[in-house]
């Protein structure tokens, strides 16, 4: 076994760092601070699929319940939305989402894009008619005091079954997701302090 030359280690080592003491990495996937979290509405520009998003968030909302965070459900949200003039796909502007978060009094907002919904039916010849649906959002957490994003992800299932089964696939994989996030996220002095 040949040994690696000093050089090429100083070299690993030094573009290493920076990563380590960079802010926003530093406190990607940190949870710890957000005791408030509120679930707007899914994007989604097709007008078709977009009861199926709505359905998806609100349904999420749910699903989180009950964990670390107090849950401003999806139906809350699009309400401030509609009071604010803000469409879910006006979200992807962190500008706006920092501004519904704050309107909502939450320390963080879940925002979700639809990327695809789709059922299909696939014509088997032994089988007969099969049905597949699948479903991905490109999700993300957004920290309204920071403006960092904490997490983003996208994220899909695909289950031999309608669109609705396969979105409440993936909003249960999202919420089993975000409770493991928020279970390695220890909370700090900020969260710990807050009412």
């Amino acid at each position: 076994m040949r040994a690696v030359p000093a050089w090429v280690a100083v070299v690993v080592v030094l573009a290493l760092v920076p990563a380590w003491h960079h802010p926003a990495a530093a406190q990607s996937r940190d949870l710890s601070r957000v005791r408030i979290l509120a679930v707007a509405p899914f994007g989604d520009e097709n007008p078709l699929s977009r009861p199926l998003a709505e359905s998806g968030a609100a349904r999420l909302s749910t699903l989180l319940r009950g964990g670390r965070f107090q849950i401003i459900d999806a139906g809350r949200t699009a309400e401030q939305m509609r009071q604010q003039g803000v469409k879910a796909t006006d979200l992807i502007s962190p500008s706006r989402t920092v501004a519904l978060g704050s309107a909502l009094g939450a320390d963080a907002v879940l925002t979700g894009r639809v990327v695809q919904i789709f059922q299909e039916f696939i014509r088997e010849q032994d089988r007969g008619v099969a049905v597949e649906g699948r479903a991905v959002v490109d999700l993300r957490i957004l920290e309204v005091g920071t403006r960092l994003i904490l997490w983003q992800e996208e994220m899909a299932c695909s289950v031999a079954s309608v669109a609705a089964l396969a979105m409440e696939c993936l909003v249960r994989q999202v919420a089993a997701r975000v409770a493991a996030l928020a279970a390695i996220s220890v909370p700090g002095p900020l969260a710990a302090g807050r009412d």
